[in-house]
């Protein structure tokens, strides 16, 4: 079965509907004005990735930038190779390469209102990964709930400062 295909950028904005056969997953919280220059910052690096506990590029996320992401999860460690598809000083997002589990694109987003998002379309890679699906959306809502603690807490800290 071939994967849907889908603009890539797509999820630098909301999206109303997602591709056919792909699901949108979208987490956002609204951060004190006063901290949002400090959340920006986060969410425009590898950082805000590396605190949800995975391991990142060593390279700063530019457009076109390949990369890999790794996380351990019940002992297996998984390999998530991206790509970059944009990147300002609002966040990034990038889309999944060949051998990521998820097939689609995620961003990082904090607006100028303050309101920050988490935003991914997607569907799983491959057939394995088809079966595997309802665990795939149980971690993929546990990591962007995560997302939304960690620019709480860079909030919280930045007003503390």
């Amino acid at each position: 079965m071939p994967l849907p295909a889908y603009e890539r950028g797509i999820t630098r904005h909301p999206v109303a509907t997602a591709p056919v056969g792909m699901r949108i997953a979208e987490h956002s919280t609204v951060v004190d004005p006063a901290a949002r220059d400090a959340v920006a910052a986060l969410v425009c690096s590898w950082e805000f990735k590396r605190r949800a506990g995975f391991a990142v590029p060593s390279e700063e996320p530019t457009p076109g930038l390949e990369g890999v992401l790794a996380k351990r999860l019940l002992g297996i460690r998984f390999v998530e190779p991206v790509r970059i598809v944009w990147a300002d000083e609002s966040g990034f997002g990038y889309e999944t390469r060949p051998g990521h589990p998820i097939y689609g694109e995620e961003s990082f987003r904090i607006d100028e209102r303050g309101v920050f998002t988490a935003r991914s379309i997607s569907c799983p890679s491959t057939a394995l990964w088809r079966v595997l699906g309802p665990a795939l959306r149980m971690v993929q809502r546990a990591t962007h709930a995560r997302y939304v603690k960690i620019v709480q807490a860079e909030a919280a800290a930045s007003r503390t400062q």
